[in-house]
């Protein structure tokens, strides 16, 4: 499949929800999720790549019916421990061999995956099989200063992953799908809980402009 997340990692991935960085992060990505995932009471959703399971409780508030897949064991492991009295059908499985029936999901998300993928476009086309016709992606976008500097700061995790463009993803899905998205995250994220809420609201304001150069981006493609 690709980059696994496995060991330290797998263990610390939840916590940084709960950092100063993590906490903002994780508003606005959320924002930006709800706007373009219009999800209903009763709908089917896929979640691949579903880690620890922090995007898939997330998008179970509405009332849907969510499966998260995971190639690793490890991230799994912890999905169950916090998220396994939730309803949630935690599977292990590939994003290039999902384990179910054509059109079997209302909608299918890959949230932060195609980055840690040998083959992202199979990964896609194979969203696209088991949805029916709506898949969301969102990625780590490299044209913005957060790619940069995570690039520059040396840690281990961010040699191996590849950041993408809007444009690179929108050709990786296809031109016969229809595309909206949004962007998060345009500023450096710091450690402080200082000026929180103005953070939050002065990035929401900027999100306004669709500027390509957020951190975060959401797409929502449908057949």
């Amino acid at each position: 499949m690709g980059l696994e997340f496995r060991g330290n990692i797998a263990k610390t991935y939840e916590a940084w929800f709960s950092t100063p960085r993590g906490r903002l992060a994780d508003r606005l990505e959320k924002r930006t999720i709800t706007s373009l995932v219009r999800l209903k009471p009763g709908d089917k959703v896929l979640d691949v790549g579903c880690g620890t399971g922090h995007f898939s409780v997330f998008l179970k508030e509405p009332g849907t019916e969510v499966t998260g897949i995971d190639p690793s064991p490890e991230m799994l492991e912890q999905a169950m421990a916090l998220y396994g009295d939730r309803g949630i059908q935690f599977r292990k499985g590939s994003a290039y061999s999902l384990p179910f029936a054509d059109r079997s999901f209302d909608l299918v998300t890959m949230i932060t995956v195609l980055e840690l993928l040998e083959d992202p476009k199979k990964a896609i086309q194979e969203a696209f099989r088991v949805s029916k016709g709506k898949v969301f992606l969102a990625i780590l976008n490299r044209k913005s200063l957060l790619a940069w500097q995570r690039r520059r700061g040396g840690k281990w995790i961010w040699q191996q992953v590849h950041f993408y463009t809007l444009p690179e993803v929108k050709n990786l899905v296809g031109k016969d799908k229809k595309i909206r998205w949004q962007g998060a995250l345009y500023l450096p994220l710091i450690d402080t809980e200082c000026a929180f809420n103005f953070r939050l609201n002065f990035e929401n304001w900027l999100s306004r402009f669709r500027l390509p150069y957020s951190a975060f981006i959401g797409i929502m493609a449908e057949s």
